[in-house]
């Protein structure tokens, strides 16, 4: 592009201007690296701050641009279950991603005294797209820190990182017989994607843990074990049953779409299907879900189904908060696990049920704006701490 052109597109896009389409194709040019050095010159422009070429090249400055560019392309092209974002709200991020981007090194480097002051002050920040990957070996790989490509080949069984943040295991005709089993987790302020050697997709939550075989050849059923909270694509295939084990609980299904909320702390264990059909069961109970139902499994080992909007559930897979009349607590519990923060109830607890969605992506202090903004609670930030205030 001439500068002009790039330039007058640039401040378009930062100021939201651009229409959906054309908005793509800008992300799109950027990430192709054309025009990159007089892109930086007008970014400089912007941030007022030089931006050193040679860092540019930099490998991990690479590495940064990749990861918040994937969080980013998620963002705008994954399908939602009910859309809160505008372009003009995409387009703010993306201006900031973009700056970042290119200035990233001297961002995390310490460069600039004045960016490190504001993150030194922004100590609560939002998640990310990372996870940690321990293989049948022992040996454990942090995906954030590596780079998009091939990460790992066991006994004939390719595993790779792709350009959109997924983890991907593909069998090769010559595999061998490996009976290992995998581990995908997350901490907290961690989310990441997974596609299983039997092509399923799995969306896995903060502070969660998914095991699994290292391919399901030879095995009569495709079996994994859940901790914290997942959304399940299931590749169909009669012949060898889904079965995903969590506490208390074993949820079995042959090609389905399903959410699974199993974390320790919430009060009762939570199943939805959106859908196919799966069949759940407990220790004394078994039932059959069908689309739009959940069933919970409470405390004292009783299932229990109920009629459900399944856009709540799920909208954590398109990185959204969305509370459907929820209480304070199940609210903070979401906002603890994805912003990595400790929760003090100070007072009364409100008894006020939330509704509303916002983007995980936002400061966690435009969050709890939007709670404060019913009147029923007020919140006090120190350090990593959030107090829950009548």
């Amino acid at each position: 592009m001439e500068k002009k052109v790039l330039q007058y597109t640039l401040r378009q896009y930062i100021h939201g201007e651009l229409s959906e389409e054309n908005s793509r194709a800008f992300l799109s040019y950027i990430k192709s690296g054309e025009d990159r050095i007089l892109l930086q010159e007008l970014i400089q422009e912007v941030l007022d701050d030089p931006v050193d070429r040679v860092l540019l090249q930099d490998p991990e400055l690479l590495l940064v641009l990749d990861n918040t560019w994937e969080q980013l392309h998620l963002q705008i092209n994954k399908p939602k279950a009910r859309s809160l974002w505008s372009w003009k709200r995409i387009a703010a991020v993306a201006a900031t991603v973009i700056g970042i981007s290119f200035a990233g090194w001297w961002f995390f480097d310490g460069v600039s005294d004045s960016v490190n002051r504001q993150s030194k002050q922004e100590l609560i920040s939002p998640g990310k797209q990372s996870a940690t990957l321990t293989l049948a070996n022992g040996d454990q790989i942090r995906l954030q820190e590596t780079m998009n490509g091939q990460i790992a080949d066991e006994m004939g069984i390719k595993i790779s990182k792709s350009n959109d943040g997924q983890l991907i295991y593909e069998v090769g005709k010559n595999a061998g017989g490996g009976s290992g089993n995998h581990i995908l987790s997350t901490t907290k302020g961690e989310t990441y994607r997974i596609k299983l050697p039997d092509g399923t997709q799995v969306w896995l939550n903060a502070a969660s843990a998914l095991k699994y075989p290292m391919q399901f050849a030879h095995k009569g059923k495709r079996e994994v074990e859940l901790v914290g909270e997942a959304y399940f694509e299931v590749t169909k295939d009669p012949k060898h049953p889904f079965i995903v084990n969590t506490s208390g609980q074993q949820i079995k299904v042959l090609g389905t779409h399903f959410n699974v909320n199993s974390y320790a702390d919430e009060p009762a264990l939570r199943t939805t299907l959106l859908e196919g059909s799966v069949e759940v069961s407990s220790s004394s109970q078994k039932l059959r879900l069908l689309p739009g139902q959940q069933s919970s499994l409470n405390a004292n080992g009783t299932l229990k189904l109920q009629q459900v909007d399944t856009a709540p559930i799920i909208a954590w897979t398109n990185h959204e908060f969305m509370f459907d009349e929820d209480d304070i607590e199940s609210v903070m519990r979401e906002i603890a696990r994805w912003y990595n923060v400790d929760v003090i109830y100070q007072g009364k607890k409100t008894t006020e049920k939330f509704g509303g969605g916002i983007s995980r992506f936002d400061n966690v202090k435009q969050v709890l704006n939007l709670l404060e903004n019913t009147g029923a609670v007020h919140f006090r930030i120190e350090g990593k701490t959030l107090y829950v205030l009548p």
